[in-house]
Parts: C-alpha cells; sequence; structure tokens
C-alpha cells in the first residue's frame, strides 16, 4: 500500500479538492482508502458521504479500531473513513503514533492499494500522525507569493517531522492549482518552485474550473464525471503522473 498525505498549511489551496480527485482517479486503479482528518469533514462531503457525529477517523483516538469507521462511498474501489464532527485535538495531552499503530495492528496494508489522507492545514498531532505513515506527500499550491511561501514552510516541516521520527523523507510532489497560463504571476512562481525544489517534484497544474467547486454539492468527484471539463482532464493527467513516480 503506498499511503498518500495531502497537505498544506495554507488554507484555500485546492488540498480537499485534489485528495477527493487523487483518491477517485487511484480507484480506477486499485482498492483505496480516503482518510478524512480535516474535522471541516468536506472529502468526507466531496465522495457522497456526511460527517458522522459519533464515529470517524479521530474516533482512533478515543479507542476505536480504524476499521471500523470504515464505510462505501460513490465509487465501488473507494473506501472513506469520514471525519468525526467536533473532534478537538487539543484535548489529548499525547497522540504520537495512533494512526501508525492502526495501520500495524488491523493490517491495513493488506487490504487497500492505496490510503490518501486529508490533513487539516495545521501542523498538529493529526499532520504529525499522518506524516508518520506518509509514502509520499502531494503539496497543492495557488501560484503566487504566499503560495511558494506555503510550499517552503510544508517542506520544512517534512523535514523536521522525518527527523522526529528518524525515517527517511517521504517523496514529495507539488501540484499548481487554480493556474492560468496566461497570468504572469502563476508562471513566474511555478518557475520559483521549481527552481528551489526541483522539477522533479513538479506535477502538471490544475487550471481554473468552477466545476470542480461544483463536484461537492453533487458529491461526485470531478474526475469520475463522464462529460468532460478542464478540471477532469487535468485530474487524470495528475493521477498518471503520480502512478510513474510511485
Amino acid at each position: 500500500m503506498k499511503t498518500i498525505v495531502v497537505s498544506n498549511r495554507k488554507g484555500g489551496s485546492a488540498k480537499t479538492t485534489t485528495a477527493v480527485n487523487v483518491a477517485s482517479g487511484l480507484a480506477k486503479h486499485g482498492s483505496v482508502l480516503l482518510l478524512d482528518f480535516d474535522t471541516q469533514g468536506h472529502a468526507s462531503i466531496g465522495v457522497g458521504c456526511d460527517l458522522n457525529e459519533t464515529l470517524g477517523v479521530h474516533s482512533i483516538f478515543q479507542g476505536k479500531t480504524l476499521s471500523e469507521t470504515f464505510i462505501p462511498t460513490v465509487h465501488e474501489n473507494l473506501t472513506l473513513s469520514p471525519a468525526l464532527a467536533f473532534f478537538d485535538v487539543y484535548e489529548f495531552a499525547d497522540l504520537s503514533g495512533v494512526l501508525k499503530g492502526c495501520f500495524e495492528r488491523e493490517e491495513i496494508a493488506e487490504f487497500f492499494d492505496y490510503c490518501v489522507i486529508d490533513t487539516p492545514p495545521t501542523f498538529d498531532a493529526l499532520l504529525k500522525n499522518s506524516l508518520e505513515v506518509a509514502d509520499a506527500v502531494l503539496i497543492p499550491f495557488v501560484p503566487h507569493h504566499l503560495g511558494v511561501v506555503a510550499v517552503g514552510q510544508m517542506m520544512r516541516a517534512l523535514y523536521k517531522s522525518a527527523i522526529d521520527f528518524k525515517r527517511e523523507l517521504a517523496d514529495v510532489f507539488i501540484l499548481p492549482v487554480m493556474y492560468n497560463p496566461h497570468v504572469e504571476e502563476h508562471k513566474n512562481s511555478v518557475k520559483k518552485v521549481k527552481t528551489s525544489f526541483g522539477e522533479n517534484k513538479l506535477l502538471s497544474p490544475i487550471g481554473v474550473d468552477i466545476k470542480l467547486a461544483q463536484q461537492f454539492e453533487s458529491g461526485s468527484p470531478i474526475i469520475l464525471h463522464s462529460k468532460r471539463s478542464k478540471g477532469m482532464k487535468d485530474y487524470k493527467k495528475c493521477v498518471k503522473e503520480l502512478l510513474v513516480k510511485l
């Protein structure tokens, strides 16, 4: 099983849109587990499910097993562990290693080919639990100055986590989103990221498409739609590139 953590500490970076479409795209190539670690629960909504107020992925920090939180989604090969509404990570003193422990005890890797984790935009215990099991980290970013700064901050967080966990740094992929090739700032920002972190880490950009926002109302990821759209084509290309790199 390859575990892909979708993360950016900056909000508004299409993190959840990316997690939902990447997970759904990978589900065409194998069995996928999507963990909705962001308590807003938008990834759950994006695959046609509701937030749960009594049982969800965050319940593992309350003594539940991970597998008892699994529910089906709009794709037969995609299983969701939904967000637990109103979970407060700061009520707990030490949550280190909980997700890794669940993966090992429940042998999650025996049941899925891929795991995609949508993380909250904070450097807290939820993100640290995710990074501890990550084979790859996918960083979506909006190509402007603050977006570039956020990528740098995220990279430093990844290096710190690798040192803390005494493990090798996960593969890192950087995904420009809401990209307009006619905007000079967008082109310059992507160039800065490429120069700073290497062309091999950069994925093809996701363009602007209002249908990417509308998908959450329908509860069906755009990558699964039969009607072609720019967003669908861009995320299909993103998944194809990820499969090659992974």
